[in-house]
């Protein structure tokens, strides 16, 4: 396996783990007892969550076509 995809393969697996914990992190910043759900949730998927599974898959997906190549299939 290249270099490249396995770089490609970590940035995947990391960005996941790395997505959940940028959450958590802006869960505990923004929460209040007193503030609606919908108030710290959505912004939260809009900004953290959707571009961080966004780029799991776009890192999957780079290094699953680089491999795929490399394998001449």
């Amino acid at each position: 396996m290249s270099r490249r995809v396995r770089i490609l393969a970590a940035l995947a697996t990391l960005s996941l783990p790395g997505t959940y914990l940028a959450a958590q992190i802006d869960f505990v910043r923004r929460h209040s007892p007193g503030i609606a759900a919908a108030r710290f949730w959505l912004p939260q998927l809009i900004r953290i969550w959707l571009p961080g599974l966004a780029a799991t898959v776009i890192f999957a997906l780079a290094a699953f076509a680089l491999h795929r190549r490399a394998r001449g299939d």
